[in-house]
């Protein structure tokens, strides 16, 4: 079995939230939601627990950091394109994401946007050409 990555995520409105990530392109695992929680599928072995505070507070063992004030996490999702990391950064702009003004941008081979989402959770959104990566960086094999 492939091993399977859940990232939680604190948010102050599961319905806001859900409206922000589904408007991205995720889609939910109905199996695993309730009025303050839901999983968003990124992809087959990837998924965020969206939780409003209450609930993650009740799974975290020391106290919830405030993402709109601190940064806890940077979460780094890859695309396929750079043209699908800048249509990702204005979906997400469209829909209550905050720009953080730190793009990426190394030669030819990687590019990325960074965003916050309705509550702060940093999501970067990046693109890279491996194999012109290790060339670029001298490690072509």
């Amino acid at each position: 079995m492939a091993q399977l990555v859940f990232v939680n995520l604190p948010v102050t409105d599961i319905a806001r939230a859900r409206t922000f990530y589904g408007s991205l392109g995720f889609t939910f695992d109905p199996r695993f939601q309730d009025e303050t929680s839901s999983c968003v599928v990124v992809s087959d072995t990837i998924f965020f627990m969206i939780m409003e505070h209450e609930k993650f507070r009740s799974f975290a063992p020391k106290p919830l950091a405030d993402p709109a004030t601190s940064t806890a996490v940077l979460v780094a999702l890859s695309r396929d394109s750079r043209q699908a990391v800048d249509d990702f950064m204005a979906a997400a702009l469209a829909h209550g994401g905050t720009n953080n003004n730190k793009p990426q941008e190394m030669g030819d081979y990687m590019y990325g946007q960074s965003v916050c989402d309705p509550d702060g959770n940093v999501l970067e959104v990046m693109w890279m050409d491996v194999e012109a990566a290790m060339k670029a960086w001298g490690m072509a094999g």
